[in-house]
């Protein structure tokens, strides 16, 4: 047996419970991701990141570029382009992971075509479900203080001020900004869903504690845009957990979270334009 971190090292004295054990695999595989001593050490610094490093020097960025948006023209590009350079490096240590693992398979961190395709409507409703009682939470704001004393500003929209922030307005921003989305989309997927889950699943976790954990994860990496980073995101994560857990596949959660941040960007740089001011003037 090569060296490694794996629920298959079980000790061969005591008998574990089949059902047990198949708690901590996931679910398409008949056995347990098995990490190498180094693909170990970078896949926990790559945790270690994520559970501190990320929302930290996420929300310093985010106030430095708050900071100089409205006076620095190349501000979102510099941002952007750090954001973009940030991930695929992420990218690149998960790869370096798969290539130092030889008992870590492409399938384990979610590398493989879709098996399921009922989980992905039952997601999809529950998605939809989520998005209305965040709808009838939240639509009054923008109008809650009309017809109050003259002159106050409505109320913003939850994260319409990360957004507005975050909106491109010329064409070069648009281009990074669609970048930015592919970036998102399959480094953030790779790591969060793929990597961590697998390396709960390797440490001795049940599936679903390692997933609710990356998905915790995933919602402080957008503290930064105040309690709606924490539950917008989080409500995403959690979709695009269960399409991964249920498809045993990352390629539909890419291209949902893909598809999710190329409209959250474009559409609030190009047809929300107009309702900066008034998200801009209530900060």
């Amino acid at each position: 047996m090569s060296a490694g971190f794996s629920l298959a090292a079980l000790p061969e004295s005591g008998a574990v419970a089949p059902g047990s054990l198949r708690l901590c695999l996931v679910p398409w595989s008949e056995s347990s991701p098995e990490f190498s001593l180094i693909a170990m050490v970078l896949a926990v610094l790559l945790l270690v990141y994520a559970a501190a490093g990320e929302p930290l020097l996420g929300r310093r960025a985010f106030a430095w570029l708050e900071a100089r948006r409205h006076t620095d023209p190349t501000a979102l590009v510099r941002f952007y382009g750090l954001t973009i350079g940030v991930q695929w490096l992420w990218a690149a240590i998960v790869v370096a992971i798969l290539l130092t693992s030889p008992g870590l398979a492409l399938e384990d961190v979610g590398l493989r075509a879709p098996e399921e395709w009922g989980p992905l409507l039952a997601a999809l409703i529950g998605f939809c479900l989520a998005l209305l009682v965040v709808w009838l939470l939240t639509r009054d704001r923008g109008s809650k203080r009309k017809g109050g004393r003259a002159g106050e500003p409505p109320l913003p929209n939850p994260g319409g001020h990360a957004l507005i922030t975050l909106a491109p307005r010329s064409r070069t921003e648009r281009r990074l900004a669609a970048g930015l989305a592919v970036t998102a989309g399959v480094c953030e997927e790779l790591l969060y869903r793929g990597l961590f889950v697998a390396l709960g699943v390797a440490v001795g976790m049940p599936v679903w504690v390692a997933a609710v954990l990356s998905c915790v994860l995933f919602a402080f990496a957008h503290i930064y845009q105040g309690w709606w980073g924490l539950v917008g995101p989080g409500l995403l994560g959690a979709l695009l957990t269960v399409l991964y857990l249920g498809t045993a596949s990352l390629l539909v959660p890419i291209v949902l979270h893909v598809a999710l941040d190329l409209r959250a960007l474009l559409s609030t740089g190009t047809g929300r334009r107009r309702r900066a001011p008034d998200l801009w003037g209530s900060g």
